[in-house]
């Protein structure tokens, strides 16, 4: 019989938004993450009840975006569908443009992303950092939100160290 596989050693984990309840109109950027050194980098959102009873207006709405920063231009700009990995990207109509790095609209607290759930999205794009943005239209619903980031595969193996 094998050994039991590590599933701590081999990955690195980060706050990529610090929890926090939305205002009006929304608009968050997360926490840089670092890359360097890992081969995966995956987001995990998790977002709490929205305080609206129902649906929100037809044009009321919040999306998660995936940003990287590049170096050359020295700015953070939407990630290319080509460098997410996630089930969604581009589904969600004219909310979810296929360059626009939104992989996620939630546009109702009676959808089943409006009522306590995760979303995750994995990044392989080129840039070394990578982040999470929040951005909503008109007067979307408050909602409670964190999000942790996942580096895998790290390029050297890890010495663990007992605490």
């Amino acid at each position: 019989m094998g050994g039991v596989r590590d599933g701590y050693s081999n990955f690195k984990f980060f706050q990529a938004f610090d929890p926090f309840i939305t205002t009006d109109p929304p608009a968050h950027a997360g926490v840089a993450v670092d890359t360097q050194g890992y081969e995966t980098c995956t987001f995990i959102v998790n977002v709490g009840d929205t305080a609206s009873a129902g649906a929100m207006a037809a044009d009321d709405f919040h999306q998660l975006k995936l940003e990287h920063y590049n170096s050359v231009a020295l700015a953070w700009s939407e990630v290319y569908p080509s460098q997410m990995i996630h089930s969604v990207v581009g589904q969600d109509g004219a909310y979810s443009a296929l360059d626009s790095g939104i992989f996620q609209s939630i546009i109702s607290s009676s959808d089943p992303g409006g009522c306590s759930t995760q979303y995750v999205v994995g990044y392989k794009g080129p840039h070394r950092l990578a982040r999470l943005y929040l951005s909503g239209e008109n007067t979307p619903s408050t909602m409670y939100i964190a999000a942790i980031a996942i580096l895998g595969l790290p390029a050297n193996w890890p010495v663990n160290v007992p605490v």
